[in-house]
Parts: structure tokens; sequence; C-alpha cells
């Protein structure tokens, strides 16, 4: 594996044998089982695939924040995966993140991408 990721920066794991990448860190590749994993930095930038709005949060922690919103985002890395939302974001928006405290725990946080648009959809 390649060097730690920065601070704040969300972690891409990519299996050299087949290609395929995730963001949940594991020992094998979930597509093909090889354990020649490299290790990343994510360049923090997708599109919005769903969104929603929680009103009830899953613990007291989350509850003093509430309501908020999380969604699925499609890194322009391939992988999905779900984070709050800040600003304005609908649906189809290109969106920047990082990883966040949040209510006291380490999670991935996005919002509108302020950067060049781009309108190549997430793979």
């Amino acid at each position: 594996m390649s060097a730690d990721p920065q601070p704040g920066a969300i972690a891409l794991e990519r299996c050299r044998r087949c290609g395929h990448a995730w963001v949940l860190g594991r020992r094998r590749c979930p597509r093909c089982g090889a354990q020649e994993i490299e290790r990343s930095r994510a360049a923090g930038r997708g599109r919005v695939h769903a969104t929603t709005l929680v009103h009830r949060a899953p613990d007291e922690t989350f509850a003093s924040i509430a309501p908020y919103r999380i969604g699925l985002v499609d890194l322009d890395e391939g992988p999905r995966l779900m984070a709050h939302l800040r600003g304005e974001v609908a649906i189809g928006s290109r969106v920047a993140g990082r990883i966040e405290t949040v209510a006291g725990r380490d999670i991935p946080v996005f919002g509108p991408d302020d950067g060049e648009p781009s309108d190549e959809p997430a793979t």
C-alpha cells in the first residue's frame, strides 16, 4: 500500500489487478478478490446521485444537528459513498468535499463545487 492520504482527504483504494476502486477499507478487492491494493487520495469531487433530509437522527449525537441532509455521491474516480450535504445541492449537482468532524465523528461532507464544472458523468 502507498502512504496514507492527507488529513481531511477521502481515502480511495484501487485494485492493482483489475482496477476496481472503492472507499471503504478492505483487505481484498470486492470485485476479483486480489490482495494487491493501492491506497490514494480521491480528488473529492463528484455528482449527487440521491439525497434525503434526516429529521430523526440515529442517535443523540446526530439529533443535536437534525434536521440535516445526507446523500449518495458518485466520486469522479468511480465509487459511490454516503455523505452529509451542505448548501444548495440537488440530484445531478456537481459537488466537492472532504472528511470533516460532524457531531464528533469524521465523515465525508460535500457542498456545491465552486471549481470548474464538468459535463463528464461520474463512472
